[in-house]
């Protein structure tokens, strides 16, 4: 199909509720571009047609490096309408943190920085997105730069309408469960201070792979958005290390109340001071990311030792060849001053070093104690856990995650296996090698607590919502 004479659609990308994305080029120029259409039956209703239109003008006029850039908008001659933006060829954040599980500070505040710069470009022009998520950020690479992020999906962004104009009806709740501040469970006012609980709440499952609260469905979930107590991060993971003045930082931005929350730009200034304080830590601990699976407690590599080694072998060097300057320097002093029966051959056995002379080490005799072999290295055992992901901990402290391999000396038991929502599971000792499987049994869900009936009333008199 081509669209207006100008735009040929090549191949579906993706879909969702609202509309299909699809892979086009612009017959003119040659460029590649991508191409959202809304379903066919949202455009011939006018809230949908309009909230479409101003998802495409949100994001053309920001006009930011690090928001989707539109560039047009029409109707195809059946009546669906679409807009154009630039093709962007990498990943969902979502898909990132599917593989990763987890991102490291270094990794992650960056990241979350360009989502803030984009947020206060928005935030400028009176746009609050409202739905910040990792599925709405996508990672490409430009110029050189491999997490370069780009904001989409304006499509439930709060604007400045024209007077009488309105989209949302009042009390309606809009956005993804998961990162939902409490104003916007209670269909209050939405503000710049929402998408700040937002990223709050985006940066702490990045640093911890899990959201701040995650009921048995989406209800439950908003529930604890409204009353439940945020878990610091460095408690919900404490084998990542994470720095309290993180915590700090976090969970200011998921305070209950807005006005409690910092801004878009002091929590992007705030969170680049952490990480630029913590990567000389990753330099001197030698922590290094990988994305493959965590398999056991972060590696440390000591890096100051290798220092101190260098530095005595240097020193050692200097003393050596401070002594051989010495002795040729006595060696040149005796040729000069003294007579010519006198040479260098004939005083060296009296100014050589005792070393020389020392004699060789005895023969150790046939009945003298052989010495014992170096001992093997300690075997391995397989720690497995069904679900997996459970923290393994002896005595308090915290050796991995599972699948986790250990030395079978490295420790004393009981090793104890727990994870959220599974009652916990005891290894008393560990087999000399091998694998130790254990199921966790799943807990029975706690039974939410009853909300306010202010708060039921809102809930019942909800429309069902297509976004």
């Amino acid at each position: 199909m081509v669209l207006q004479g100008r735009y040929r659609l090549l191949s579906p990308l993706g879909e969702g509720a609202m509309g299909v994305v699809y892979l086009a080029e612009h017959m003119g120029l040659g460029k590649r571009v991508a191409v959202k259409v809304l379903r066919g039956e949202l455009s011939r209703d006018a809230t949908f047609c309009r909230r479409f239109e101003l998802e495409a003008i949100a994001a053309s006029q920001i006009g930011h490096e690090h928001i989707v850039d539109v560039t047009d908008l029409g109707r195809t001659t059946s009546g669906e309408l679409f807009y154009v933006m630039e093709l962007l060829e990498g990943q969902s954040l979502g898909a990132l943190l599917r593989r990763e599980r987890v991102l490291s500070l270094a990794r992650a505040a960056p990241i979350l920085a360009q989502i803030c710069r984009a947020l206060e470009a928005a935030h400028a022009r009176g746009i609050i997105h409202r739905d910040v998520k990792a599925q709405n950020v996508m990672m490409v690479s430009r110029e050189g730069r491999p997490d370069f992020v780009k904001v989409v999906d304006f499509g439930i962004s709060k604007m400045n309408l024209p007077e009488g104009e309105r989209l949302t009806e009042t009390g309606a709740i809009l956005g993804t469960a998961d990162y939902m501040a409490p104003e916007q469970v209670s269909g209050g006012a939405v503000g710049p201070h929402t998408d700040v609980y937002a990223v709050g709440a985006l940066a702490y499952k990045l640093l911890t792979g899990t959201p701040p609260f995650h009921g048995e469905n989406s209800f439950a979930t908003m529930l604890q958005h409204l009353e439940a107590k945020v878990e610091p991060p460095s408690l919900r993971r404490p084998d990542l290390g994470l720095p309290e003045a993180l915590d700090a930082l976090v969970l200011r931005a998921l305070a209950k109340e807005p006005q409690v929350r910092p801004s878009m730009a002091r929590f992007r200034v705030e969170l680049e001071a952490l990480a630029s304080e913590a990567r000389p830590l990753e330099r001197v601990t030698g922590r290094v990311e990988t994305s493959a699976p965590m398999t056991g407690p972060p590696a440390i590599v000591p890096v100051a030792a290798p220092e101190r080694t260098s530095s005595s072998q240097r020193a050692w060097r200097w003393v050596m060849a401070g002594g051989v300057l010495a002795l040729l320097g006595t060696s040149a002093w005796l040729l000069v001053h003294h007579k010519p029966p006198m040479t260098v051959t004939q005083a060296a056995p009296e100014t050589a070093p005792p070393v020389a002379a020392r004699p060789p080490p005895p023969t150790p005799s046939p009945s003298a104690p052989v010495q014992a072999p170096t001992p093997a290295p300690p075997l391995r055992v397989s720690i497995i856990s069904e679900p997996p992901g459970a923290t393994v901990s002896v005595g308090g402290r915290v050796l991995g995650m599972t699948p986790l391999e250990l030395d079978s000396t490295e420790d004393r038991g009981p090793w104890v296996i727990s994870l959220a929502g599974h009652a916990p599971a005891s290894v008393e000792r560990l087999p000399p090698s091998g694998q130790v499987d254990v199921t966790l049994k799943k807990l029975p869900a706690p039974r939410a607590p009853k909300p306010p009936a202010s708060e039921l009333k809102k809930v019942r008199e909800l429309k069902p919502n297509p976004f």
